[in-house]
């Protein structure tokens, strides 16, 4: 079993450490993916404009946001290992355990290609909460750094299909947005809440970077300035939460009048 500390969740849970860094252009950091961060949000997450739109799901459905598949909110570390060797047939010892120096929560993450098909490499991060040690939320973050091969607009087309199926699960109408822009560049491209406060969230943004330059050029000094001129390259991250309680997280927190 690998161990290693990130200072921040699920930040550098998704994104660093022995999981690799999913640099995309500093998109990571924009798209606030720490629990602090989406507590501070809420349902509106600071939007640019109002272009957010409500889902046509029934007024009368009662979906209930139980978890991420085999790992249900409220499940002990025990139980979250199985679910995640359930549902991705990895083993114990190919888990990797984090702990988060912020907010002193426990990280179980692993790497696993095709969640979603032909998406590529999912970093997926389970977290247990400070004070219960129990699951209360599950991240997964997908990028052009951790799957290369995979296009910005093959990574917009996993965030419609997400979407879409969010939409269509029976959140209620007056919980949900969809498609909202945010001042950071990015895209809300659904948020929804169950009865019992419980949320899912689904962020993509996309950008350009400057390209790296080839050994070779970088070499040859005689090269004429123009030919050394940046490139820069498109980039894109999506960003899946599931969090058991976005208002209040068991996450620690220096009590009031302690200074």
């Amino acid at each position: 079993m690998s161990k290693f500390s990130w200072s921040e969740i699920p930040r550098n849970a998704l994104i660093v450490g022995g999981l690799a860094l999913l640099v995309v252009a500093g998109l990571v950091v924009k798209m606030g993916l720490d629990l602090r961060a989406l507590q501070a949000a809420g349902d509106t997450g600071a939007p640019a404009s109002e272009v957010s739109e409500t889902t046509d799901a029934s007024d009368t459905s009662a979906f209930i946001l139980s978890g991420f598949r085999s790992a249900n909110f409220g499940d002990d570390e025990a139980a979250v290992r199985k679910a995640i060797e359930k549902d991705f047939n990895v083993p114990g010892d190919k888990i990797t355990v984090g702990e988060s120096t912020l907010e002193k929560t426990k990280l179980l993450a692993v790497r696993v290609k095709d969640v979603v098909p032909d998406s590529g490499i999912a970093e997926v991060v389970y977290i247990l909460g400070y004070k219960s040690q129990k699951l209360i939320q599950v991240n997964l973050v997908w990028g052009t750094n951790l799957s290369p091969e995979i296009t910005p607009q093959q990574f917009g087309a996993v965030a419609t299909l997400l979407g879409q199926y969010f939409a269509e699960l029976g959140f209620d109408p007056k919980k949900v947005t969809v498609n909202q822009k945010l001042q950071n560049g990015a895209v809300r491209v659904f948020n929804g809440r169950d009865a019992g406060g419980r949320m899912v969230t689904l962020l993509f943004q996309e950008g350009e970077v400057k390209a790296e330059k080839p050994a070779d050029k970088v070499a040859d000094k005689s090269k004429a300035k123009d030919d050394v001129a940046p490139v820069t390259r498109k980039v894109a991250g999506l960003r899946l939460s599931y969090v058991a309680n976005p208002v209040e997280p068991d996450i620690f927190k220096i009590e009031k009048g302690k200074f």
